[in-house]
């Protein structure tokens, strides 16, 4: 049987050392364009494959990064391990998901059960887990280190990326209040969900500077028992029949409650938007192949997983400090 290739067989052809092959391999920035082209040339021609237990324990690192995933599907989660799956490739490294039932599992139990003994070199942390302090105080008590997508709470106790959303926020309350718009409802996320939190405050905020009533606002939560979107249609039935006068303007937690929202508004007889406008967060596909298309708010849910696999991938990604992705407001049918 012919021998697997070897960094000296790449090495040869590529006319440089096992040493410089061995930068590229690992994804070293400091290796001229022209050097790397020529490695990369003889690593297709060899066939060479890294062995990756001989380069985990030369590089005394696993090369896998952990994160949790919901039980239930949604376009965010999607995203994040999209994102997240893309940079791994990019960079070497594995993407280990640990999943867990929000409603049901405790978060540091998934990981001292999962993840722990995975020996992962970092987690990456999405919300609501991001914020979850037990889970928090087991990592830094194990001394593994972790980058927090979106967090809501302690912002300065770890690195983290996120997105501007109270900007877009902001837009879309102007938005609505242009058109018209003077009765509000919200249809939350659920309590312990940060970001949602902060998409509550930043819509209250922006509608009192213009002169509108934050007190005034129709609030009603979803929670997370059943699909996303059904969660969204009976939240939304149920604030609308207990509503009177009915809203004229419905802001949801994200595109897929939106949608449940929609649904909900053509049960009851009512139309959107001539009734009641409706606006999500997200910018998800699916936003576009409803109709009326959705309104919504566009925030780069991919690159914030890929932007936190690079910090932990980068050496000097922990050095530098909280990155804050922009975000934008979409407008549509919907509004």
């Amino acid at each position: 049987m012919k021998r697997p290739a070897t960094l000296d067989d790449v090495a040869a052809i590529a006319g440089v050392s096992a040493k410089t092959v061995s930068r590229v391999v690992n994804r070293d920035v400091n290796v001229s364009a022209a050097t790397r082209e020529r490695i990369e040339a003889a690593i297709r021609e060899t066939g060479y494959r890294v062995n990756q237990a001989a380069r985990s324990l030369a590089a005394s690192r696993s090369f896998l990064i952990g994160a949790f995933m919901p039980h239930l599907s949604s376009f965010y989660f999607a995203e994040i391990f999209r994102g997240a799956a893309k940079a791994c490739r990019q960079y070497g490294y594995h993407l280990v998901l640990e999943e867990f039932d929000h409603g049901a599992d405790s978060v540091v139990d998934r990981y001292e059960q999962g993840l722990r003994g995975a020996h992962c070199d970092a987690l990456i942390l999405t919300p609501p887990v991001c914020d979850d302090e037990k889970l928090l105080d087991a990592l830094d008590r194990d001394g593994l280190p972790y980058v927090r997508i979106a967090p809501g709470k302690q912002l300065g106790r770890s690195v983290a990326v996120g997105a501007d959303e109270r900007r877009a926020v902001e837009q879309l309350v102007r938005h609505l209040w242009d058109a018209g718009r003077r009765r509000f409802a919200i249809i939350a996320g659920p309590a312990d969900h940060a970001a949602a939190m902060v998409r509550e405050r930043a819509f209250c905020d922006a509608l009192g500077a213009l002169g509108g009533d934050p007190a005034g606002v129709a609030l009603t939560r979803i929670e997370l028992n059943e699909s996303i979107a059904e969660a969204g249609r009976i939240a939304t039935l149920d604030l609308l029949r207990g509503t009177n006068p009915l809203p004229d303007a419905i802001f949801a937690f994200n595109d897929e409650v939106a949608i449940g929202a929609m649904a909900a508004i053509r049960e009851l007889g009512r139309s959107v938007p001539e009734d009641i406008a409706v606006a999500g967060f997200d910018d998800s596909y699916i936003a576009q192949l409803v109709w009326p298309p959705l309104t919504t708010i566009h925030q780069p849910i991919a690159d914030l997983a890929f932007q936190a696999v690079r910090l932990v991938a980068d050496p000097e990604g922990f050095s530098t400090g909280n990155i804050l992705l922009p975000t934008r407001l979409v407008v549509r049918g919907t509004t």
